[in-house]
């Protein structure tokens, strides 16, 4: 497992100039802005998208067959990929915290912390549903089924705004939702992937 984060970790190196510049876009976004709504929660959810990144990087020449001639199982690989996922979400989340305090800029209210925590549980849901259809199709045939799948996610999301908007909750019952329904979904799409990836054919 520790060979999986070190291999991912490079990856990420790789693309070190794409990071830099979203370090530096996130940093200046918090300088020159009052306002670190925005900057909360985009950081974060670019930097939990290299976990795509990394396994379009396993997949080239025949990268899947060389990797499990390792001691790794498929189970170690998927479950890897997920906390991989977790790990970049939260370490943005954290990142821009500690750029926020150094800088000064730490909001005086709950609700901006509240709203990125409910932003992170979101990306939760959109990789966990991402990963799975990564590994099921490959990387050309899975572009395609993500844009139909997040086509008709979004008009879902559309309609289920419009429900929840005549129902009054409270934040941090939103909140809770949110966490709930994040830890569901990691869930079963780990499971998912993990049943994907037993039935591979290298």
């Amino acid at each position: 497992m520790k060979g999986l984060w070190i291999k991912d970790l490079q990856y990420v190196y790789l693309q070190k100039n794409f990071f830099i510049i979203i370090v530096l876009l996130s940093i200046g976004s918090l300088f020159w802005s009052d306002d670190p709504s925005f900057i909360l929660t985009f950081f974060p959810a670019i930097l939990s998208f290299f976990t795509q990144s990394s396994i379009s990087y396993d997949e080239l020449d025949h990268g899947y067959t060389f990797l499990f001639t390792l001691p790794i199982s498929r189970k170690d690989y998927v479950v890897e990929k997920y906390r991989f996922m977790l790990a970049l979400l939260w370490g943005g989340c954290l990142l821009i915290d500690v750029w926020m305090i150094l800088l000064g800029k730490v909001p005086n209210t709950t609700d901006t912390y509240g709203n990125m925590i409910m932003i992170a549980c979101a990306m939760v849901l959109v990789q966990s549903i991402l990963i799975p259809i990564r590994l099921k199709f490959g990387m050309e045939k899975s572009r395609i089924v993500m844009f139909l799948i997040f086509g008709g996610f979004f008009l879902f999301i559309a309609k289920l705004t419009k429900v929840f908007s005549s129902i009054h909750l409270s934040d941090f019952v939103w909140l809770g939702i949110f966490l709930f329904l994040s830890v569901i979904g990691y869930g079963i799409s780990r499971c998912l992937s993990i049943r994907i990836m037993n039935k591979m054919e290298f």
